[in-house]
């Protein structure tokens, strides 16, 4: 299969060649064209698209509203801009033209997949944002920009932590194991690292929502498309930019707990007691592990050029403290992009170099729950000389489930290094009036440096001997090469077609690195810098993955093409197909297919609605298209071994034995989503309302789950195959509004609304004997505390939505028996020591919620602007494992508990129950912002010149006792708030836009 990779490869690059230098050949002669593109009033418009017709070159007006090309003269040009009608000039030596306004929302053009179309004919589900539209405040990573922005995109980052990654879903669940995250592509690059962008880098970002947009995409797409777009050079005078900011970020909320105070007369009310060493302190230990954390961010940029040759470049420094001290990132991103035409506008050329310098240092999150449960009568340090072998603090020995929190966090260090390379070149080629091909090619390198060093004092018993210390370095690495054909038929303009056909190659290698791990040091002087200055039996360079093969890599080929027709401006047609061969797979399904078709009515171009007056414009859009998800290991399918328990005698001395560690599948294959999209688009009242109403029905097959199996006949416990089903149906409704235009004021309006209902349909494998009724799922979060058990808290089970909650039903407590009451399926009535798990289960909640909603508002006056943005969910529940876990009062006399405990007064130890179910609504005051436009008067050195104040999580309105209602969404039991104590910031931001 390899070799066969790469012959494909050199076919494509040789026939790509052939076309590139065959086609170029002399036409007519070219003239210089050069003009002014103003408004209606005769202001200049700067950043107008001016392009020639059937093809993709052009330009952009300057400040001055002026612009030169080459071009045959007489050919048709394209004069377009966001808000006006788009003029179609012949060209000549001079061209001075004025657009005519008209609603934004008819002539916005988006980015689809390999290419870009105007709005009113797309005919799949895509929503775009713009920058005037992104998030306000400090942002750790772009997608924090989308946040409550797009219909059915849920994005939740369940901590404050600025190292921390966000959970990212569209349109429901579509997975088991495969992963739910989008996939990006960024500049036409797939796959690319979204930590290479810099927000103030970012022109636009366009969701492909439904299956007919995104399978251009194949085996990548089933979870949807992010097609991110940066800023590009422009013709005319250099034009500099600077937007920075300083935030001060503050705990929104923390843990509750007892104080010294409350925790002493608890303690002295119910006759409890703690060793004397652990009393007579007041301690809150929240306030020594926690800080204001201080952020500021700058970037930089400049862009111009001409005709020919056009550039950008910039600079953007981040850094941001984390509320938590010792959490830190710091962000270096540069870019560079050059912009070459040829041969009289006959071949375009483009380089783009980015790089991403990111050093970070982590926490350990257990510190968030040693400081609740850490008593408050115990001192940070002690003189005593028991506690010189810990550096002073004061520990508890004996206590293996929670330390020191001010110890931990000084006596641990995790830096983390992350440098990102990437190279994007791109050549576009006339090859006749309507033939153009594009080549493209991208090389991207991530180097990894990860370290974690305890010192010598840790208590940690996982630090044999004195101190501990890990070093993991590695890279991944990813080529892509991909060339496409497009065809322009020179139809009629009653009708148009567009054909496009293209190859697409991409190689990628993972975890290509070594770990080295070592303990018994001498002094904490060296820290996880020389690992071989420690003299622990551990020493030496162990498999940092978990029993995986360090170093992966995997293929990935691809044949597309899309046709697009429209006629007579009022039926339009986008059919596109895929055929993907993925490496990752068994041997019997690497390649598959992924088809789509939509079609759009534009129903205001119907001679019947040319008298009426109510519709700007309204469209009628349906689809259907084939997606799929091939995110798992690249040797998935094959049989991996592994060091085994069992060891033999050799040569004197005993060796572990090898054993199988992964069972061999080769009929494993991608899962397939298939999903049918109805979508309404409508402008009214001249412009001033418009929206999409959209209805969608998807459904995922061949689940990839890791079944359980006997022993023998296989060599392992589990096998990873297809099997299941499930499915997402939901609705969704954007709207944005002009509410007030006047000379000096205005007020703008959006708001979204989303509800889809998932449904787990089977969970059984496609092998036999892997017939599943049911998965319990959850994780342990009762478990190793004060002897508890595992206890799980959902359920996968047919005909229910990933997240059902599936524990023993809380009835009460009786106080006087001390004992809690819980009721069966049946209805008998038990106590928590007469409970059989699962068999006493029941389905008591929900974790996914009924609907999200958005909502926004801008307002200008004068020179001044206003903007707050608010979002929320309705009808999920969340298990508070965190509260469960600080409402053990019987364990009081070891462990702090909650005023919510303590006013419930359970003297039992928690069980896994709907007792710690509460409601997950919320709304939410994402962001607020006032800014004010300084006037510049004509020839100030400053074309531009904003201030701005913003602030960032404003206010929470919820039901929710912990911490925060946004928590993990993603995996097989979303909606546990299991001990994750990260506050998220509320932040105060001042900054300042400048261009010049």
């Amino acid at each position: 299969m390899k070799y066969s990779f790469k012959i494909h490869k050199r076919i494509a690059l040789l026939l790509g060649c052939c076309l590139l230098f065959s086609g170029i050949k002399s036409q007519e002669s070219s003239i210089r064209v050069a003009g002014k593109v103003t408004n209606e009033k005769g202001a200049p418009i700067e950043a107008a698209s001016v392009t020639i017709a059937g093809s993709q070159t052009g330009t952009t007006t300057n400040a001055e509203g002026r612009f030169t090309l080459n071009a045959r003269s007489g050919v048709l040009l394209f004069i377009t801009y966001i808000g006006y009608d788009t003029l179609k000039v012949k060209a000549a030596a001079e061209i001075n033209v004025a657009l005519v306004p008209v609603s934004a929302a008819l002539e916005d053009v988006i980015v689809v997949g390999y290419g870009r179309q105007r709005r009113t004919d797309v005919t799949g589900s895509i929503s775009s944002v713009s920058p005037k539209d992104f998030n306000q405040g400090v942002t750790a990573s772009p997608d924090q920009l989308l946040t409550g922005k797009v219909a059915g995109l849920t994005i939740v980052r369940n901590s404050g932590d600025p190292t921390g990654g966000a959970t990212i879903q569209l349109r429901g669940p579509s997975s088991l194991t495969a992963g739910i995250n989008p996939f990006y592509v960024i500049d036409g690059v797939p796959g690319a690292n979204i930590d290479l962008i810099a927000p103030a880098d970012i022109v636009s970002m366009d969701i492909l929502k439904d299956a007919s947009s995104a399978a251009i995409y194949g085996s990548r797409a089933a979870n949807g498309v992010i097609m991110v777009t940066t800023k590009k050079g422009k013709s005319g005078k250099p034009v500099v930019a600077y937007s920075g900011y300083a935030a001060l970020d503050a705990i929104s909320k923390r843990v509750e707990v007892l104080g010294a105070d409350e925790y002493t007369k608890f303690l002295a009310d119910n006759n409890m007691t703690v060793s004397a060493s652990e009393s007579g302190h007041n301690t809150n230990w929240q306030n020594e592990i926690f800080r204001n954390g201080i952020s500021h961010n700058h970037n930089i940029s400049i862009a111009g050029g001409n005709s020919d040759t056009r550039f950008s470049a910039s600079v953007n420094y981040f850094e941001q403290e984390g509320i938590v001290k010792k959490n830190d990132i710091k962000r270096l991103v540069t870019r560079l992009g050059v912009e070459q035409s040829l041969f009289d506008n006959k071949v375009r050329a483009s380089l783009n170099v980015v790089t991403s310098n990111i050093r970070s240092h982590h926490v350990d999150y257990g510190i968030f729950n040693y400081a609740a449960r850490f008593l408050p009568v115990s001192p940070i340090k002690s003189d005593a000389a028991e506690y010189e072998q810990y550096g002073g603090y004061f520990q508890v020995p004996g206590r293996t489930n929670y330390y020191n929190p001010v110890a931990w966090l000084n006596q641990r260090e995790e830096p983390r290094t992350r440098n990102i390379f990437q190279t994007f070149g791109k050549i576009e080629a006339d090859l006749t009036r309507d033939l153009m091909f594009v080549v493209t090619g991208s090389v991207q390198r991530e180097m990894y440096d990860n370290k974690t060093y305890m010192s010598i004092y840790n208590i940690n018993p996982t630090a044999i001997g004195k101190g501990y210390a890990n070093r993991t370095v590695y890279t991944n690495s990813d080529k892509v090469f991909e060339s496409n054909l497009t065809y322009t038929a020179p139809f009629t303009d009653e009708q148009k077609l567009k054909l496009m056909v293209g190859y697409s190659y991409q190689n990628t290698i993972t975890n290509d690195g070594l770990y080295g791990q070592n303990n018994t040091f001498s002094s904490d002087g060296l820290g996880p810098n020389n690992l071989g200055a420690g003299g622990g039996a551990s020493a030496g360079l162990i498999n940092p993955f978990d029993g995986t093969p360090a170093k992966q890599e995997s293929t990935l080929l691809a044949y597309f093409g899309r046709v697009n027709y429209a006629w007579a401006d009022r039926y339009l047609l986008t059919a596109t197909v895929r055929r993907d061969g993925s490496s990752k797979f068994g041997k019997n399904n690497r390649w598959a297919l992924f088809p789509s078709v939509s079609v759009a009515w534009k129903i205001t171009q119907e001679n019947f609605m040319k008298d009426q007056r109510l519709f700007n414009d309204l469209k009628l859009r349906m689809g259907y298209g084939v997606s799929g998800n091939q995110n798992i290991s690249p040797y998935a399918s094959l049989t991996q071994y592994g060091t085994g328990s069992d060891q033999f005698l050799y040569n004197g001395s005993f060796i572990n034995s090898l054993a199988v560690t992964q069972n061999p599948n080769p009929n494993l294959k991608w899962e397939t989503t298939k999903m049918y999209n109805f979508g309404l688009d409508f402008t009214v009242l001249k412009g001033r309302l418009s929206g999409t109403v959209e209805y969608y029905d998807k459904k995922t097959s061949d689940l990839l789950y890791s079944y359980n199996v006997p022993t023998p006949p296989y060599l392992f416990n589990t096998l990873l195959a297809n099997g299941g089903t499930m499915s997402n149906k939901g609705i969704e409704v954007s709207l944005n509004a002009t509410v007030i235009t006047t000379a000096h004021f205005t007020w703008k309006s959006f708001g979204n609304f989303a509800r889809n209902k998932n449904k787990v349909g089977s969970i059984s494998g496609n092998i036999a004997n892997l017939n599943l009724e049911r998965v319990l799922t959850g994780g342990d979060y009762f478990a190793g505390f004060d002897g508890w058990t595992a206890q799980t808290t959902s359920v996968l089970l047919p005909g229910q939505p990933i997240g059902t909650f599936f524990t023993a039903k809380y009835v009460g407590y009786d106080a006087a028996a001390k004992k809690t009451i819980y009721q069966t399926p049946s209805g008998k009535l038990k106590t928590s020591d007469q409970l059989e798990s699962p068999g006493d289960y029941q389905i008591v909640g929900y974790a996914l919620p009924k609907f999200t909603y958005g909502w926004g508002n801008s307002f200008t006056y004068k020179g001044f602007d206003l903007a707050f943005f608010v979002r929320g969910v309705y009808g999920n529940k969340i298990y508070n494992a965190s509260r469960a876990d600080l409402s053990r009062l019987t364990q009081a006399g070891v462990t702090n508990v909650s005023p919510l405990a303590v006013k419930d007064g359970v003297f039992e130890a928690p069980v896994n129950s709907s007792r710690w179910l509460e409601s997950g609504s919320f709304l939410r005051m994402d962001n607020a912002t006032l800014g004010y436009n300084v006037p510049v008067k004509k020839g100030n050195v400053f074309k531009s010149l904003r201030f701005y104040f913003t602030g960032t999580n404003v206010f929470t309105i919820t039901e929710y006792t912990g911490v925060d209602p946004e928590v993990n969404m993603g995996g097989l039991a979303p909606g546990v708030d299991s001990r994750n104590y990260y506050p998220k910031t509320r932040s105060f931001i001042f900054g300042v836009d400048v261009r010049l």
